[in-house]
């Protein structure tokens, strides 16, 4: 009897796992509804000790149940299956890269940045820096800055004399700190007005000057009753503005968001930019601290102008976020070769219904 009822459990848990899942169907900004955008993996990997033990107890026990349940328990795995990994797939070394390896190097026409959500109670900031020190970036945007982290920064901030910075103690402050010139470096604040964006023109070795914008939008979260809707309005207003940009572009930053959703795909397809782990992994960036429970939440995202030359989960800081650095290697000529993901009507029409359930504006720009 405890067979067939530790097969009952097993299904239960199946169809449970299927019904959470079918809910991203759902347009719903509920933090609830997106929330099951974001363990795929661990939903597969449930998935499987549940489907596991079922055939087990059903090849060892005298008391296990019918034929029929057998299917439907390989029914709801392999349903799980296909649903997930198709999402989870580009993501690994069996799809094609996005984003093309680097042919070549040239130093003045690079650009190494370091995206780090450095957590706003951290207080291991010597461990923090000692990690920029040894992996050198010429940018580094930091989010979760606030008056403490700045000033345990401050000598470390010397090495990058072009900063711009906005501490907060609301979990949104950002710095944006480099080595390279920073040309019209401002914040902006397209959809909450204590939610920055910091949007800024670096100009390279070479002369050419690239585009770096860096973002924190709010999460979708129950702790705070918080859907997502400010946090895609914020990404399809950028999406819309960079669709047409001809210029070279870096986006970055803690999106919370996994690149899996239905919201960070959309992003790429409006914006028409390239992700350099279609290809390559998940680079995991969340939850430092929880092995088992670790997302894509920080995200680089580059025009087709680029290449990459390396692209890196760093050490722990002791922030429950893993700093993500990438190095690129601006290679115009490679714009053809490389494919972005492109947008139909319906894609631009979503984007566009997504911005209105929020009525973004800008209300400074500092």
């Amino acid at each position: 009897m405890f067979g067939a009822s530790l097969q009952v459990a097993c299904l239960l848990l199946l169809l449970i796992l299927s019904a959470g899942s079918l809910l991203n169907l759902s347009t719903s900004a509920h933090w609830f509804v997106r929330g099951w955008d974001f363990p795929r993996m661990q939903i597969l990997t449930i998935a499987a000790l549940a489907a596991g033990i079922f055939l087990l107890v059903q090849l060892a026990s005298s008391q296990s149940l019918g034929e029929t349940w057998v299917w439907l328990n390989g029914g709801l795995f392999g349903f799980l299956l296909a649903w997930h990994g198709c999402r989870i797939l580009p993501y690994t070394p069996l799809w094609k890269k996005q984003t093309l390896s680097a042919r070549a190097f040239d130093s003045g026409q690079s650009l190494r940045m370091v995206i780090s959500n450095v957590q706003q109670e951290n207080a291991q900031h010597e461990k923090w820096i000692a990690t920029m020190e040894r992996e050198t970036p010429d940018i580094v945007l930091a989010v979760e800055i606030n008056d403490r982290w700045l000033a345990d920064l401050k000598s470390w901030m010397s090495q990058y004399p072009h900063r711009i910075v906005r501490p907060q103690d609301n979990w949104y402050g950002m710095l944006l700190a480099s080595r390279l010139p920073l040309l019209d470096a401002k914040f902006r604040f397209l959809v909450q007005d204590d939610v920055p964006t910091v949007d800024a023109r670096v100009r390279l070795a070479s002369g050419k000057e690239v585009r770096v914008i860096g973002v924190h939008p709010r999460p979708p979260e129950p702790k705070r009753d918080n859907d997502s809707s400010a946090r895609d309005a914020e990404l399809m207003v950028l999406a819309q503005e960079l669709r047409s940009q001809t210029e070279p572009v870096v986006l970055g930053g803690d999106l919370n968001d996994v690149a899996w959703s239905r919201t960070t795909r959309l992003f790429l397809r409006i914006s028409n930019l390239l992700d350099p782990r279609r290809g390559r992994g998940f680079f995991n960036s969340f939850h430092a601290q929880h092995w088992y429970m670790r997302f894509p939440l920080d995200h680089v995202f580059h025009s087709p102008h680029f290449t990459l030359r390396d692209l890196r989960r760093l050490n722990g800081v002791g922030s429950d976020h893993f700093p993500i650095l990438i190095d690129l290697q601006y290679e115009p000529g490679m714009q053809s070769e490389q494919d972005a993901l492109r947008a139909t009507e319906a894609d631009l029409q979503q984007g566009q219904e997504l911005i209105d359930k929020e009525k973004p504006f800008e209300t400074h720009s500092r």
